[in-house]
């Protein structure tokens, strides 16, 4: 199976007001980066609308959905959402093409 095959990409989005937003881009900004160490990381990006509600979009790609499983389980993945006020849409998609 090639790395193309295998990989995984999990993308979650949510809508904050206006006044939330400065707050949630500057914790992006400033995140602990605990999810880079994990095995089978393999990068994240963080985009968002520039409109009032703003939506974010969280893409992070991962070699497997086991690795990536394996983070959602994770006392990291815990810590680092611990307190996360907003409601996600979350989906695992399978990379088939780039």
């Amino acid at each position: 199976m090639s790395a193309l095959e295998s990989t995984v990409v999990a993308i979650s989005c949510f809508t904050v007001a206006g006044g939330a937003a400065s707050a949630l881009e500057a914790r992006f900004a400033n995140r602990p980066r605990l999810v880079d160490g994990h095995e089978g990381f393999l990068g994240c990006e963080v985009l968002k609308t520039g409109s009032n509600p703003v939506t974010f979009v969280l893409i992070t790609r991962w070699v497997s959905r086991a690795k990536l499983k394996a983070y959602l389980q994770s006392d990291d993945f815990r810590l680092v959402h611990a307190g996360a006020e907003a409601d996600a849409d979350f989906k695992v998609y399978e990379l088939v093409a780039t």
